[in-house]
């Protein structure tokens, strides 16, 4: 055996050795809540991860190519249609995003602006192709921003990891549809596309996109493996928020308890995915009192006349099967008996070792409790359909805060006893965090202010709730008392005030003497907004407001960032962290901008309804969401907690965990330009065709036309030709002469010719036509009468 032959083998051999051990993995999870009386949510997550370089069992190819070879490190794609109702579904246990197409990019370090740009537009035409989605406005620079200043830059350590990283880059498009075209590749990146596994859900298209909030996301990240390898993972997610009618009173008990997941999606799971190592569905309930048993989360209520208790607390009814129905009732392998499920809790790291702080019990009691089902499990090993019962929902929107509830015997309370009770509530409140199911913690507005179509305003408003504040107040040491209220505060609250009013003098001067660092940063608020470059902010007039109350900018500014919009290049950012004292309900921030002249070529089809401005992103922090929070089953929780026993690995929940700081996106906004009379081209176009008839018809009228008299005369049917080419000439000329006056751009064009010709013409845009024509024909003239040079004799010289 020659050594070509052993190379050979020995790199075949290597080959398997490579295939063997890098491999692809793939899980699929569900989130199903109750965002409101007859609103359902719906949260698919699909995570891919391979280690693969050509061979792939289950991943894309396509997207591993793209990550390859592309130097990025992570891209994120948003395509979402409709806005989260914070006021009726209250605060979102997935991030909510931004109406429109939404693409953040980081690349790796080392690349120059023009190596940056190239690659973002190669990016953008790879997901336009892959998503079917109109992305290449995201390739125009003008509407391309930088990477911005956000509230994770601030905390400790921060600066070191943002130097390591590369640049980022993210685009808005808010006017980007959603629609099944969308859908249908974005299905094609998973291994069984929507007939199998978790996915199948999406298959009735018509409840997918009559849903009032769709959300669509793609993740692509480049990492190492933990066994050192060079890996790539895909991170696909799917929220729908459905309208499911809510049955009448008369049959409400018992048609809660027969609503299944399938039954509100109308599709059907019925068979498992096989490359799927973990395939789970978590339901969450709107209350405390479900989750204390798993009756509630097994089959609806067993208060229902049709529901039977069993003593390892799980419900079950008879009638579920009967109205599954071909949701998976009738062919569940036991009967059409309703799954079981087990419960999942949140811990913290102070409950695990045994000193339970109250912070910690506030982060356990905001988390929802969930009862987690193995899909795995009851399609194949079980023999059950999907089959899943949703528990029953809740009578009142959750984005309603809580109302005091005064004593019924008092007819007309003081302002004592309403204090008293509105305090009662929020403390209430205090132990719901950022992931409780009930009102959201901070909310935004924004809106456009002023008249006329040249300058005009922007208002941004952000407003925390009385439970967050009462958790700031806390967390600062302060007392509860310090919150504000509508009439004068006895002596009791003289001194609590003035201690607040202390405290937060203090914090701002360590703020000027130590900058960002001194300050607390559950007390800062961030603010990103990015200005089109038609839309030209005044920054010298920026307020901001305080309760209604004006503050200084300058005191109360923690940290900013101003990139300056460039004309048709790039888009104007402004960042802003502010020092928000936690007895502030509300900040305000007001700013005056002009609007830019556009040529009728930049305006779109529907140039009246406005241009759209980039949803703002709101960052913060919450007390209550700093702690680290693990996932555990309750049997392990409650047989004592420790170790890792009963620990859940899933990607799903270390996403509902979150970080400690929150992101809210503002609605869209539309501001109105001045839009040019656009019948004037219709008019243009018009008198330049009557002009060119005229000019041709008089033409060819000249040159082959003849009196009948011409006829019939052969002395005059040989008219000279010479003054039929005279006419000609001057018909020529006095239409050119027309044509040079009106067009500018075709005057440049002849100069152009004239000078590639030789010939010297005036320049100057003030120029008459007619002494433009003079100083051609005097060149030509010239050129004319210049003598020829001789011919060299013996060649060309």
């Amino acid at each position: 055996m020659d050594r070509w032959t052993l190379a050979l083998l020995a790199g075949l051999i290597a080959g398997c050795l490579a295939s063997c051990s890098a491999q692809d993995v793939f899980s699929e999870e569900a989130l199903v809540a109750w965002v409101g009386p007859e609103h359902l949510m719906v949260h698919l997550r699909f995570d891919q991860g391979s280690t693969a370089s050509r061979l792939h069992t289950s991943f894309p190819h396509a997207l591993q190519h793209l990550a390859t070879t592309l130097p990025i490190s992570s891209v994120e794609l948003q395509l979402t249609s409709g806005r989260w109702r914070y006021d009726e579904w209250g605060a979102p246990l997935v991030p909510a995003k931004p109406v429109g197409a939404a693409l953040d990019a980081t690349f790796l370090p080392g690349l120059d602006e023009a190596a940056r740009h190239g690659n973002w537009s190669a990016l953008v035409a790879a997901l336009s192709g892959l998503s079917c989605a109109s992305l290449g406005q995201l390739t125009q620079p003008a509407g391309v921003a930088r990477g911005r200043l956000r509230l994770q830059d601030l905390l400790p350590g921060a600066h070191a990891k943002a130097e390591g990283e590369g640049q980022r880059l993210h685009a808005l498009l808010p006017r980007e549809a959603l629609c099944t075209e969308n859908l249908t590749p974005w299905l094609r990146l998973l291994p069984c596309r929507d007939r199998a596994g978790l996915a199948a859900l999406l298959a009735h298209r018509p409840t997918v996109f009559g849903s009032e909030y769709v959300s669509l996301g793609l993740l692509l990240e480049r990492g190492t493996a933990g066994s050192g390898r060079a890996g790539v993972r895909l991170v696909q997610t799917a929220t729908l928020v459905l309208r499911v009618r809510r049955p009448s009173a008369s049959t409400a008990p018992a048609s809660q308890a027969r609503l299944h997941l399938e039954v509100a999606m109308g599709a059907s799971v019925e068979h498992l995915c096989p490359p799927a190592t973990r395939s789970l569905v978590f339901l969450a309930a709107h209350g405390e009192d479900e989750t204390d048993g798993a009756a509630a989360l097994g089959a609806g209520s067993c208060a229902s006349p049709d529901g039977a208790a069993h003593g390892d607390g799980h419900c079950s009814s008879a009638s579920v099967g009967a109205e599954a129905g071909g949701a998976g009732g009738a062919r569940g392998g036991k009967g059409g008996a309703a799954p079981k499920g087990a419960r999942v809790v949140p811990m913290t790291l102070a409950e695990r070792r045994g000193h339970v702080e109250p912070p910690a019990i506030g982060v356990s009691r905001a988390m929802p409790r969930l009862q987690m089902y193995d899909t795995l499990d009851l399609l194949e090993l079980k023999g059950f359909g999907l089959n899943l019962p949703l528990p029953p929902p809740p009578l009142e929107p959750l984005g309603a805060p809580p109302q005091p509830e005064l004593p019924a015997t008092a007819a007309a309370p003081d302002a004592a006893a309403a204090r008293a009770a509105a305090r009662a509530v929020q403390a209430a409140a205090a132990a719901l965090g950022p992931l409780a199911l009930g009102p959201a913690q901070v909310t935004v507005d924004r809106y456009v202010t002023g008249t006329g179509l040249l300058r005009g305003g922007m208002v941004l408003e952000v407003r925390r709730s009385d439970a967050l504040r009462l958790r700031l107040l806390k967390a600062a040491g302060l007392a509860a008392a310090d919150l504000d209220g509508d009439e004068e505060p006895p002596q009791s609250r003289v001194g609590g005030a003035r201690d607040a009013r202390a405290a937060e003098r203090a914090v701002l001067q360590a703020a000027k003497q130590g900058g960002a660092k001194a300050v607390r940063l559950d007390q800062v608020v961030c603010m990103h907004q990015v200005f089109p470059w038609y839309v030209r902010p005044w920054l010298h007039s920026l307020v901001v407001q305080y309760d209604g109350k004006p503050e200084p900018l300058r005191s109360r500014l923690v940290a900013q960032s101003i990139r300056p919009a460039a004309q048709r290049a790039s888009p104007g950012v402004l960042d802003v962290c502010l020092h928000v004292p936690p007895h502030v309900r509300s900040v305000v921030l007001q700013l005056a901008f002009t609007k830019a002249f556009l040529t009728a070529f930049e305006y779109p089809p529907d140039a009246h309804r406005g241009f759209d401005v980039p949803a703002a992103v709101v960052s913060y922090m919450d007390p209550l969401a700093a702690p680290e929070v693990q996932w555990r089953s309750a049997a392990a929780a409650a047989n004592g907690g420790g170790g890792a026993d009963g620990v859940m690995s899933s990607p799903l929940l270390v996403d509902l965990a979150g970080g400690a700081v929150q992101q809210l996106y503002t609605p869209g906004l539309l501001v109105p330009l001045a839009a040019p009379d656009f019948s004037m081209p219709y008019n243009v176009i018009c008198l330049s065709s009557t002009l060119l008839a005229v000019y041709f018809g008089a033409g060819l009228n000249m040159l082959l036309g003849r009196k009948p008299s011409d006829a019939a005369d052969p002395k005059r049917r040989r008219r000279p030709v010479l003054l039929k080419l005279l006419q000609l000439i001057v018909l020529v000329v006095v239409f050119g002469g027309l044509a040079l006056h009106l067009d500018h751009d075709l005057r440049a064009q002849v100069e152009g010719w004239a000078r590639g010709a030789g010939l010297a013409l005036p320049t100057h845009p003030d120029v008459e036509v007619r002494e433009w024509l003079a100083a051609g024909l005097e060149a030509l003239a010239a050129r004319l009468r210049a003598p020829q040079a001789p011919a060299c004799p013996s060649g060309p010289c």
